[in-house]
């Protein structure tokens, strides 16, 4: 896969949790940005209305991910999908249980492979939706420090559609982080086998937009060299 193809799948975020989500949304204005991912894990519904005013301001078209929060309604999702096409919902397993089990747009969300009170127990829970949101620091975490849930993940990711991905930072320690303090925290990705990499690949970031479009082009290149090496 060429370079220019993977960059098309790596998307900025504007994020909630940690992140300056008002900075951001003026970054994305400042960089002409028409498609990016949106984390709204912190943006409770006051917020919220805030955020989808100053998007409508930034001029953006297209928001091809969002991760959902608990206290969203159905009515939320509907004027994602319609004002800016959103394709891929993503949410933790219990939110999704308690919240989104009856929504129209199910086939489209994709759990997360989370830890603690948010993992996947039953993996059956992933028949009701579109498949598994493969968290790539998450995998590495889990890989390094949790073996059980670790091969839960990739259970998970062999037999059910990978929709989605978030994509943090993986500190020198093995544990993930929502800020990237130098390019190395991303060289675990050329570790991870290309089949478990989807259309989407979102920067869960709370790194400053400008970094974030630094970061994805560093990984639309070592993927890129990763992906095409002949053995």
């Amino acid at each position: 896969m060429k370079e220019s193809e993977i960059l098309k799948r790596i998307y900025p975020s504007v994020v909630t949790f940690v992140g300056d989500w008002q900075e951001m949304i003026k970054d994305v204005a400042k960089f002409k940005l028409t498609e990016i991912s949106l984390f709204l894990t912190d943006a409770g519904i006051t917020e919220r209305k805030k955020i989808y005013q100053a998007l409508k301001e930034a001029r953006i078209k297209k928001i091809s991910h969002v991760h959902l929060r608990h206290d969203m309604r159905e009515s939320e999702l509907d004027f994602l999908v319609s004002q800016y096409k959103t394709k891929a919902f993503t949410a933790h397993c219990r939110y999704y249980l308690r919240y989104f089990k009856t929504s129209k747009h199910q086939k489209n969300i994709f759990i997360e492979n989370n830890n603690g009170q948010s993992k996947i127990k039953d993996l059956s829970v992933l028949k009701q939706v579109g498949g598994v949101c493969i968290d790539l620091a998450h995998l590495e975490h889990f890989r390094r420090h949790s073996p059980k849930d670790y091969n839960l993940s990739l259970e998970a990711a062999e037999n059910y559609f990978i929709g989605c991905n978030h994509l943090s930072a993986v500190l020198a320690n093995g544990k993930s982080w929502h800020r990237v303090k130098k390019l190395s925290d991303l060289d675990y990705v050329k570790n991870i086998p290309q089949k478990y990499f989807s259309q989407y690949i979102n920067l869960e970031l709370a790194n400053p937009i400008s970094q974030q479009l630094e970061f994805r082009n560093y990984l639309a290149e070592i993927l890129a060299k990763q992906w095409n090496k002949r053995y």
